[in-house]
């Protein structure tokens, strides 16, 4: 089980580093399109297409790692008022409806660009980008957070810290 846990965590690691190149790859186009907009008054017709493509990519990718590192909102007003206990039990409940959803984004997303690569689907921008290569990386993303739940409620299940070391005080 330790080794399920160590490769689902080195997963959410590598979606990490995917969701930061997403960001450092969106900034640069943030500031291509400000730049060459301001100065030469000429707008880059594929900035807004790819700006879109690489929030969704950052987004879903780095949710897996941001889970393990409990940096996902959560409200604990009511369940800091049961006893330990049950606080758990209210934590493998919650996770374990998360990973239902999940999983079902997960299929869906991975039905969906598979559906767009028999197709042939393209985006409507001028571009006309095969939509298999945004949406494959918006299901690898999910993929990714649906295996950092179920590692999450393997640990909650198993009595381990479901979140790495320190993350308590960031909950609310």
């Amino acid at each position: 089980m330790k080794i399920l846990l160590k490769t689902i965590d080195a997963l959410c690691v590598a979606g990490a580093v995917v969701a930061a190149l997403c960001a450092a790859a969106l900034a640069v186009i943030l500031i291509i399109e400000v730049v060459a907009t301001s100065f030469f008054a000429w707008s880059q017709p594929w900035a807004v297409e790819y700006s879109g493509y690489l929030l969704a990519a950052t987004l879903f990718c780095g949710s897996g790692w941001t889970l393990r590192d409990a940096g996902h909102v959560r409200v604990q007003v009511l369940t800091n008022l049961l006893p330990p206990g049950a606080q758990r039990a209210a934590d493998m409940l919650g996770a374990a409806f998360a990973l239902g959803v999940a999983c079902f984004a997960s299929w869906s997303m991975v039905e969906y660009a598979v559906r767009s690569a028999g197709f042939g689907s393209t985006s409507v921008f001028p571009t006309r980008t095969p939509l298999v290569y945004p949406q494959g990386l918006l299901a690898a993303g999910l993929v990714v957070l649906t295996l950092g739940l179920l590692a999450r409620l393997i640990r909650l299940i198993r009595g381990e810290a479901p979140e790495t070391s320190g993350a308590e005080e960031t909950h609310i």
